[in-house]
């Protein structure tokens, strides 16, 4: 008998071609997860310009019956203006900044009734954030009704 101590040459190249593949599977998902991070990091990173936008217009919504609604600005009943500078991609209630880093704004109005009940819904899209990976949201805001 023989002495069969060590490996064959074509073992030791389904090993290489094992270990390849696992280390490239173990790359793609890494690659996947930090890319991934960073896409929430920067998403994370605009929020606060979207809630700030989402404290003032809840509160004048909630307390206006009626808007008038163009693309790119609202006016309320009470005087209150919200407008979208597209140069300095800021939105500015009345005169005054509150949101920046915003790529784009689209305001829209239309009415629904419920159970007899018409009420007056603006739709927000809004764009906040760097032109690869923008934080997005599209709300419904509902005017007051009662």
């Amino acid at each position: 008998m023989k002495n069969e101590k060590g490996i064959t040459l074509v073992s030791l190249v389904v090993y290489i071609v094992v270990l390849t593949i696992v280390i490239a599977i173990i790359t793609t998902v890494s690659s996947f997860f930090y890319s991934n991070i960073n896409y929430a990091m920067a998403k994370e990173s605009y929020a606060p310009e979207f809630n700030k936008f989402n404290m003032f217009f809840i509160e004048d919504v909630k307390n206006n019956k009626n808007a008038i609604v163009n693309t790119t600005s609202v006016e309320f009943e009470d005087g209150t203006k919200y407008t979208f500078d597209q140069l300095t991609e800021t939105i500015y209630r009345n005169d005054l900044a509150i949101a920046e880093n915003v790529k784009g704004i689209i305001f829209s109005k239309t009415n629904e009734t419920v159970r007899n009940t018409t009420k007056t819904i603006i739709k927000v899209e809004i764009g906040i954030g760097e032109d690869e990976a923008p934080l997005v949201e599209e709300i419904d805001y509902v005017l007051k009704y009662w």
